[in-house]
């Protein structure tokens, strides 16, 4: 009688890198500042200090990238010391690509904000982008099986990008040069929508 089969590489090893991810999109998601603020009167109070919007947002952004990164520090070190995940890259490499990711969701958490009358619509937002973007972002199901219309629009998924860093960092040992191409993604998804965010955000204090 055989003995049964038995996996010599663990699954985690090639699902574990890129776990992460959706962990870090729900922390950075944090859209509900300003219509709490609003109905507690204390926003009205902060638009009356010598502060520009500008220094507003990123007073109010800065700290959901932090939690963000922070968040991701806790499950790099779970992977690599509790899982038995041996991280092969660069620390340089991941947190770029990290803080790159965390900006871009950032923004489009205060696009969601901006454009909403209440929490509950913040949420339901908010909701409505993670899930989507988990889906296309090649996590589960691989975008190659996608149809092709659809593999077109994972390219304005910050999620699309930043599940190939991790595991690149965790599998490979990649060079910063050839990570060039998904950080100029995220750097310009990034952009994108920190600057339409500080648009909205300054034509809804207006």
């Amino acid at each position: 009688m055989r003995s049964p089969a038995r996996l010599r590489t663990p699954a985690w090893n090639h699902i574990g890198p890129g776990h992460p991810t959706p962990r870090r999109t729900r922390s950075a998601l944090i859209p509900k500042w300003p219509l709490r603020e609003t109905h507690t009167g204390t926003f009205n109070r902060i638009l009356v200090t010598p502060m520009r919007p500008l220094d507003i947002l990123l007073g109010k952004s800065i700290p959901g990238m932090v939690i963000g990164m922070l968040e991701a520090t806790v499950s790099i070190i779970a992977a690599v010391y509790w899982f038995d995940v041996r991280l092969r890259g660069g620390l340089l490499e991941l947190y770029t690509g990290l803080l790159l990711f965390t900006a871009a969701v950032t923004g489009i958490g205060l696009m969601i904000s901006s454009i909403s009358a209440t929490q509950q619509q913040a949420l339901l937002g908010a909701f409505l982008f993670m899930v989507p973007s988990i889906i296309l972002s090649g996590f589960a199901t691989p975008i190659a099986n996608m149809p092709p219309l659809v593999q077109d629009l994972t390219w304005i998924n910050p999620m699309r990008f930043a599940p190939v860093v991790i595991r690149r960092c965790f599998l490979e040992q990649p060079s910063f040069a050839s990570l060039l191409t998904d950080y100029a993604a995220m750097a310009v998804l990034a952009a994108l929508s920190l600057t339409t965010a500080a648009w909205l955000f300054r034509k809804r204090s207006a």
